[in-house]
């Protein structure tokens, strides 16, 4: 008779093991899903750090309160490049050396960005810049992406700017000493002269500058009918109060960086009547739930940077779910692959649809009244 003990041990082997075969995918669907992000938050320009960390943990959070991405947890990995290239380099090493990253999100800046690129082009990591806007961000490789238009573009909506909305023709043009500054400076005056403008002044401002009274004596000797303000907002500010102090009372644009209600709040009464575009308003009904969301959370409204952050992570979030739905394995690369070819996807900013890693969205006019952004009219 032979023993019945070798198909006892079988099927008790078979028990035992029958359940850990049933647990492994479960087990791998709740693996952690890793998305690394980074900007200033600290030191100058902070404000725009900030607003980009708030929106994209706003958007995880709601990720996170329906069950994750597909069933998987989402880990955020945060790091503060302080706006410069070395310290963006370090960090972009961080999150990339950081296992399970797919994702990675910033910076604010152009230099910073372009800085942090070649740790995660080499890492086969895509990385989502929301405001870069030099041109050359992208053409860096195929797996970098950006949410704000390009500068070429936006200086196209400068002009506008000052030009169709302001109806000044003859304009003086301060700009910031980086690259974002530089491009944004020359290409804006190109703009303007190519519509039949003319640009009386371009002239570079120093990082921290706070001292603008002698560029003000020469605005008011070559008498502009406009200033276009190509700076961020903490050069912005001091400038336009001491264009204002000294009794010069002509029209005044700026550019995207003004659109953060920092500038309002340390320009004051000065900053009344500039104007400027932006991609996002928040007294927009459309964005009303985004903004709802983002007030009650913060207790502010958000702004342009918060929402291209915001658009940033839910075009990311949403190309690393077609990727774990197909069942293919989770990569950086598969992710980048989705980012390049998948479907537009309809953020708070419009329409993003990548094309060699840039995005085209339309300006919305916007003014200082009273105090406070509102709709140009």
């Amino acid at each position: 008779m032979r023993s019945s003990r070798p198909r006892l041990f079988r099927s008790s082997l078979f028990a035992a093991v029958f359940p850990l075969l049933l647990a492994a995918p479960s087990a791998h669907a709740a693996d952690p899903i890793s998305i690394g992000f980074f900007s200033h938050l600290s030191g100058n320009f902070a404000e725009y750090g900030a607003s980009f960390k708030n929106a994209v943990e706003l958007y995880l959070d709601q990720v996170k309160a329906q069950g994750g991405i597909e069933g998987r947890p989402v880990n955020l990995i945060v790091e503060d490049d302080r706006n410069s290239p070395q310290e963006a380099a370090s960090v972009a090493r961080k999150i990339a050396g950081t296992k399970g990253v797919v994702l990675a999100i910033g910076s604010w800046s152009t230099t910073a960005s372009v800085a942090a690129a070649p740790v995660f082009i080499e890492a086969r990591i895509p990385q989502i810049s929301p405001t870069s806007s030099h041109p050359d961000f992208t053409k860096q490789s195929n797996y970098l992406f950006r949410q704000n238009n390009t500068d070429d573009v936006l200086a196209q909506y400068n002009a506008d700017t000052i030009q169709k909305k302001l109806k000044a023709n003859t304009v003086v043009i301060p700009y910031s000493q980086d690259d974002w500054g530089v491009y944004t400076g020359k290409a804006t005056a190109a703009a303007i002269e190519k519509a039949g403008g003319k640009v009386l002044l371009l002239e570079s401002v120093m990082p921290n500058a706070k001292d603008f009274r002698p560029f003000v004596s020469k605005i008011k000797s070559l008498k502009p009918e406009g200033v276009f303000l190509a700076l961020p907002y903490q050069e912005a500010s001091i400038f336009i109060q001491q264009l204002r102090q000294a009794g010069v009372t002509i029209p005044v644009g700026g550019g995207i960086p003004l659109t953060s209600p920092k500038f309002v709040e340390l320009s004051g009464k000065a900053a009344e009547g500039v104007v400027l575009h932006t991609i996002f308003f928040a007294q927009d009904p459309s964005k009303k739930a985004f903004t709802d969301a983002y007030k009650a959370k913060y207790g502010k409204l958000p702004d342009q940077f918060a929402a291209l952050a915001y658009d940033a992570a839910g075009v990311g979030v949403a190309a690393i779910r077609r990727v774990v739905k197909s069942g293919k394995p989770l990569t950086g690369e598969a992710v980048r692959n989705e980012l390049a070819n998948g479907p537009a996807y309809e953020g708070v900013t419009g329409t993003t649809k990548y094309e060699n890693g840039n995005v085209k969205k339309a300006p919305t006019f916007i003014t200082v009244r009273n105090g406070e952004f509102a709709l140009f009219q």
